[in-house]
């Protein structure tokens, strides 16, 4: 079992990342659970999913509620296609291997970066933000690709160990 209080500790920080961004947290949490917990893709998913239900994220949603920030009809619908969204994406999900779930998350990461930043443009250029993080995309599935398929025709090569050659003698 990992220590509670880095649990704990990882939970703040993705709280606070969560009630800042409005991301929910998954954007950080699950490359935490992956990288530093050594979970599956999979069961980052699945935890990070289990962290996020209703009485994780009502406190954040109660402030911004307070502060006139939280338009309820609009909520409320987006919640209903959500319902039917994550009961199907999680089927789909599971029919994926843990290296192509891992691969659609980073992509995702990729274009929510791109995005974001070229947002800032202004929405006058939206359709030029969301064609720049889709090229963004596609430049890095070829990255990889192109990686992916130079590592398959080129070996990597280990250093010879210390015990296949015994030390000289004079």
């Amino acid at each position: 079992m990992i220590n509670p209080l880095i649990l704990l500790a990882i939970g703040i920080f993705v709280g606070l990342y969560g009630g800042i961004m409005g991301l929910a947290g998954g954007t950080i949490m699950i490359p935490i659970m992956v990288l530093i917990l050594g979970f599956s893709q999979h069961q980052a998913v699945g935890t990070s999913l289990a962290v996020m239900l209703a009485p994780v994220t009502l406190p954040a949603v109660i402030r911004y509620y307070r502060e006139g920030h939280v338009r309820l009809d609009t909520a409320a619908w987006i919640a209903l296609g959500f319902i039917f969204g994550a009961i199907i994406g999680s089927h789909i999900a599971q029919q994926l291997s843990d290296r192509t779930l891992k691969l659609i998350f980073g992509f995702v990461l990729v274009y929510v970066a791109g995005y974001t930043i070229f947002d800032t443009l202004g929405k006058q250029h939206l359709l030029r933000s969301i064609l720049f993080a889709a090229i963004l995309v596609g430049c890095s599935a070829v990255f990889y690709s192109a990686t992916r398929w130079y590592d398959q025709n080129h070996p990597a090569t280990t250093p010879p160990s210390v015990s296949q050659h015994p030390p000289a003698t004079p």
